[in-house]
């Protein structure tokens, strides 16, 4: 028997406006996973709000994690150095940290 996780959210349509750029690739293969479960290079599209709504990025950007330091002085982890749970780093936005709780949800599309 295989388990499956099926998340409460809205998948709402990329917007096409002049503040985000468009998606370069198939739109078709997005998927909804935890941050704990993104890979490198997977194409981060959005991150979810409390009511499970798509908060889609401006940009779209390729995950490259490392470990989360809560003693990270780039502006941005020290923002989560209070979280009980799990954090994770998905990417390292030229010197800017992109942490993230390990449980939360991310519209991504696979690397492969």
């Amino acid at each position: 028997m295989m388990h499956v996780e099926f998340f409460p959210v809205v998948v709402t349509k990329y917007p096409d406006d002049e503040d985000h750029a468009p998606i370069l690739e198939d739109e078709s293969l997005a998927r909804i996973v935890r941050a704990r479960d993104v890979c490198d290079g997977d194409l981060i599209l959005a991150s979810f709000d409390d009511q499970g709504r798509t908060d889609y990025f401006n940009d779209q950007y390729p995950a490259s994690g490392f470990a989360y330091d809560r003693t990270c002085r780039c502006g941005v982890c020290c923002y989560f150095a209070h979280e009980l749970g799990p954090v994770v780093v998905l990417a390292d936005n030229s010197g800017w940290c992109d942490p993230w709780l390990a449980g939360a949800l991310v519209l991504i599309i696979p690397s492969s």
